[in-house]
């Protein structure tokens, strides 16, 4: 008794979109290296201020952190350097509420994608909900991903 394999299944390669689809691969793109630039910079702002503090270990020396992590350090460095002032931890946690938010998001287009959509494409959530995309959706999520680039190395 075999293991009998499905042979109608529909599986379309990524060389197969057509060339309309392009934008959203892109853009799927953009976000993905917008969040991993975002990493970079954090570690190189926490290397900056370790730098500025006496302090010359690497971030991260054995494995990359994540951006939780990153995020509790950058948290701790700035407490201890503004010790009477609050602002910069209230703006730490506002950053960090839209990090999540984005996070989120970026989570649902890796790993929920589920086919190009007419103004967009589709994806499943946890639950296994199909949800559609808007390409003006990603496009702004993306711009605030870059928005919070910009504030967080403001701090």
């Amino acid at each position: 008794m075999g293991v009998q394999l499905v042979s109608d299944v529909n599986s379309k390669a990524v060389s197969d979109y057509a060339p309309e689809d392009a934008a959203l691969l892109c853009a799927i793109g953009r976000l993905v290296c917008a969040w991993t630039m975002l990493e970079q910079s954090l570690e190189a702002k926490i290397g900056l201020l370790r730098d500025a503090m006496g302090d010359v270990r690497t971030v991260g020396a054995r494995t990359r952190p994540s951006m939780a992590k990153l995020m509790t350090e950058l948290r701790t460095m700035v407490a201890m350097r503004d010790r009477r002032n609050a602002s910069a931890l209230t703006e730490i946690s506002a950053i960090e509420r839209d990090m999540q938010r984005i996070d989120r998001f970026r989570a649902l287009i890796i790993q929920g994608f589920h086919q190009p959509e007419p103004g967009g494409f589709t994806c499943r959530d946890s639950r296994n909900t199909i949800q559609h995309v808007a390409f003006e959706h990603l496009d702004g999520e993306i711009a605030a991903l870059e928005g919070v680039a910009n504030r967080l190395l403001a701090v």
